[in-house]
């Protein structure tokens, strides 16, 4: 069966919805354990712990199929472990000290970004879709950020505080979108596990140095934490891929956006962080115009 007429298919359509659900759900608990282990446990060790049990799972997935650690499009392989190391470390840091549903949301603005790059790296033509996305995007970070009184934003004592954190999350937005660019462009030409070691490799090598910033042993409840951000990320990469091989990715990549508003609710219920008016509407925008953009690359690439 061609993959066409496997992806045409309504049964594994929604098996692949399904999946892309249970994909969201897990990466929720990934952030839930990271925001949950950060409040006792210092960041730098909660990278590393992520990135080498993700290093020694993929290492042995690709010893059990006998797929190429290294690959050869080395220099782009290389650029997607270290954006993807960059885009992580920030994206736990912002978790563990902003609103989890907010951090997630920042991270959640890669396609924007992506569909900006491929316009300089992959050479494809913008127009007024792109530019109409990236302000309604940014729009629904702008909302976002407000404070729950709904008072201006940009003032000094915001700028001091929270607005560091929320450019770090846009910059983790950023490289990750520099990271899916990397892949895009090698994607056919090596294989899925090898692309995922290089990550996290780097994000190993990495998170290492990280540590002399402050480590210690961890308690019960803390090895908890970590095996719920080990295994929300391994189960989280798993199933994506399992759904975009079940169905279209104009499908299926909406779905993704499950996992902010899944980190919402959990902010709201375990951390009673504020939902507003401005924070629905904020992160409406920011999935429109995510899930757009996805949809339209998907159906034209």
């Amino acid at each position: 069966m061609t993959d066409e007429a496997r992806l045409s298919k309504p049964r594994h359509r929604l098996s692949g919805i399904l999946y892309m659900c249970a994909a969201s759900l897990a990466f929720a608990l990934m952030a839930v354990s990271v925001k949950f282990t950060a409040q006792t446990l210092p960041v730098t060790e909660i990278i590393f712990f992520r990135s080498l049990s993700g290093t020694l799972a993929i290492g042995w997935l690709i010893l059990r199929k006998g797929v190429p650690f290294w690959g050869k499009e080395k220099p782009k392989l290389i650029l997607r472990g270290v954006s993807g190391y960059i885009a992580m470390a920030l994206h736990f840091l912002t978790i563990a000290k902003l609103p989890i549903g907010l951090a997630v949301m920042l991270n959640f603005t890669a396609p924007v970004y992506a569909a900006a790059l491929a316009v300089i790296f992959l050479e494809e033509k913008p127009g007024w879709f792109l530019w109409t996305m990236i302000v309604v995007s940014f729009a629904g970070v702008y909302l976002l950020t407000l404070p729950p009184g709904g008072g201006p934003v940009w003032t000094p004592a915001d700028l001091a505080g929270n607005w560091g954190y929320i450019l770090l999350g846009l910059i983790s937005g950023f490289m990750a979108a520099v990271a899916y660019t990397a892949i895009r462009s090698i994607k056919h030409r090596e294989s899925p596990l090898t692309i995922i070691f290089y990550f996290t490799f780097a994000s190993t090598v990495g998170s290492v140095f990280l540590l002399f910033y402050g480590v210690r042993w961890p308690n019960f409840p803390e090895w908890i934490g970590l095996a719920g951000v080990a295994v929300g990320s391994l189960y989280g990469q798993l199933w994506m891929t399992i759904a975009f091989r079940r169905a279209p990715a104009s499908l299926v990549s909406p779905f993704s956006y499950l996992t902010p508003a899944f980190s919402f609710w959990a902010g709201y219920v375990f951390w009673r962080d504020p939902v507003t008016l401005y924070t629905v509407i904020g992160a409406g925008l920011v999935f429109l115009a995510g899930s757009l953009i996805s949809i339209r690359e998907a159906l034209y690439e």
